[in-house]
């Protein structure tokens, strides 16, 4: 029965009885529509490569870490997908594209799917992908084979705030420095669809999606799928999602175990990416941290990094985040370049320890040497850019004489500045 005084209502209980009348019977003719065109399947239910879940008001059928990556709900068999159409709209937005968008028949991609049709042959299985933004469905259950893409490059190149090509670590410092030019902080408990969310001012970053749902990366770990999780469930492994073993020693080596205890939302602002990206262009300091940021994006996904970077700028990057971390700060474009080089000295780490390093049989001096520096368009390239740094002439003399003195080396460099070497041109 209604309460008509918490409803707001002061009027007498006799003027409202055509009123109630009204209110119940579209109550139950909503909810012969909902069961009509949201079939609720039984929860306890247990589907091959499958679970269920919920988006808002909607259960939908979501595939396990791997398994496909096609998003489903039901409805009956003899049944309009409006209702459904009009939750996801409302869910995650409406633009002029998904306006004009219905939710489409599955077409079996696998096994799982395969299987999953079959055993529903009574009720429609509809995909409803197409609602999500494009960021979201071009990377969506797949995972990317090599380490370092984390969660804040995947919540920035969700929402415009770094290139989207970019699939490689971001910094904690790259992130924030992201964040500051070109999100607002909001002071909201319900975020909107496209907001950036970041759990305990350090810990993880997401996206919100809508229906309580965000899309992230759990952690720049190359068994990690890109993931649609609750809100609040961010830190818990979703069904069928690779755990860290007991000897792992990362981020989130126990899922669930992170509390959250607070979350900030940011949303994009109206200032072009391109705006920055031109800004940090002007650097004198862009040349040579573009090219191993480019060299190492490029090298990483076919784990030819330790072949082609080397060993050799693993050192020197963190050498060169030492030595210029003053003089790169006297402005907001130096201070996003910078981060970025911190992200690159990052990923180079990452990719050699992944490649080289994470057996527990590795022997560290052996490798060292093996990859410690080649004599390529690499190296002579990024000399070059480090010369012009300081406006040092280089011709093919003394680039060779700087190749062999780096190459001597041979893996001992402790105690000794490849920087220095390099500006020494001997």
């Amino acid at each position: 029965m209604i309460n008509h005084k918490k409803a707001g209502f002061n009027l007498e209980r006799r003027r409202l009885k055509g009123l109630i009348l009204l209110v119940g019977m579209l109550f139950v003719a909503g909810s012969l529509l909902a069961r009509g065109l949201n079939h609720v399947i039984a929860p306890e239910t247990k589907l091959r490569g499958f679970f269920l879940t919920s988006f808002g008001e909607l259960q939908v059928i979501m595939p396990e870490a791997g398994k496909g990556r096609q998003i489903l709900v039901a409805i009956e068999k003899d049944a309009g997908a409006e209702a459904v159409t009009s939750s996801l709209r409302k869910m995650f937005g409406t633009s002029r594209k998904t306006a004009r968008l219905k939710p489409e028949p599955v077409v079996p991609q696998n096994k799982y799917e395969e299987d999953l049709v079959a055993m529903f042959p009574e009720l429609q299985l509809l995909v409803i992908n197409a609602f999500l933004p494009p960021a979201v469905q071009e990377r969506f259950n797949r995972k990317l084979d090599f380490g370092g893409p984390n969660c804040f490059n995947t919540a920035l190149a969700a929402t415009d705030g770094i290139d989207r090509q970019e699939a490689r670590h971001v910094s904690l410092n790259e992130f924030k420095a992201r964040l500051g030019l070109l999100y607002t902080e909001i002071s909201t408990a319900t975020p909107e669809p496209g907001d950036v969310l970041l759990y305990n001012s350090s810990d993880h970053a997401a996206v919100y999606l809508g229906g309580d749902r965000v899309f992230h990366k759990k952690d720049l770990h190359k068994e990690y799928y890109f993931r649609m999780p609750s809100r609040l469930e961010v830190f818990h492994a979703d069904p069928g999602e690779w755990v860290p073993g007991p000897n792992y020693c990362g981020p989130y080596s126990k899922p669930g175990d992170t509390k959250i205890n607070r979350v900030q939302v940011f949303r994009r602002g109206a200032t072009p990416l391109q705006a920055w990206n031109d800004a940090v262009m002007t650097r004198s300091e862009y040349p040579f941290i573009s090219l191993m940021k480019t060299t190492a994006m490029k090298t990483a996904p076919a784990w030819s990094l330790g072949k082609v970077m080397g060993y050799w700028s693993e050192i020197l990057s963190e050498e060169l985040a030492t030595k210029l971390s003053e003089s790169m700060k006297t402005d907001a474009a130096g201070r996003l370049l910078y981060t970025e080089l911190e992200s690159v000295r990052d990923q180079i780490f990452i990719s050699i320890e992944d490649n080289y390093f994470s057996s527990p049989y590795a022997n560290g001096d052996k490798i060292t040497k093996e990859i410690w520096f080649f004599d390529n368009e690499y190296a002579r390239s990024l000399i070059s850019a480090l010369r012009r740094l300081f406006d040092l002439e280089t011709d093919e003399e003394t680039l060779n004489r700087i190749c062999q003195t780096l190459k001597a080396i041979n893996g001992d460099y402790r105690g000794k500045s490849l920087l220095a070497i390099i500006k020494a041109g001997n």
